[in-house]
């Protein structure tokens, strides 16, 4: 069963709230849509849906009072760390089985990896 489908979200839905969850900073809802490859009256929809399932709020952005910008309810937050419990149990089980010299070379690979992805997605 994906994450998804365990937080009772469309593909479409999930993708929006990760990226709320995971961005660095405010994200507007033509930014998400853009993010998420949607119209912005598409993404308004989205928007207007998730805040109806009590999965986001809309924020008037305190340096521009017109631009309104979006952020994770409490409950989306909370719904998704307690999904996500299982897995966290499991990989803890993975990593102990190495040794903390082989845990830094494997933390030291995943950074550089990350940066190449990011540079990647960057270009």
């Amino acid at each position: 069963m994906t994450l998804s489908h365990r937080l009772g979200l469309s593909p479409i839905e999930y993708q929006a709230m990760k990226h709320l969850m995971t961005n660095e900073g405010p994200i507007g809802p033509v930014e998400l849509g853009t993010l998420v490859g949607l119209t912005s009256g598409s993404a308004t929809t989205l928007v207007d849906r998730l805040e109806r399932a009590g999965k986001l709020v809309r924020h008037r952005d305190a340096a521009d009072r017109r631009r309104v910008t979006l952020e994770p309810t409490p409950h989306a937050l909370n719904t998704t760390r307690q999904a996500l419990r299982p897995l966290e149990g499991a990989l803890e089980q993975v990593l102990a089985a190495y040794s903390t010299e082989d845990r830094q070379v494997i933390a030291r690979f995943l950074d550089n990896a990350t940066d190449a992805y990011q540079r990647f997605n960057n270009s």
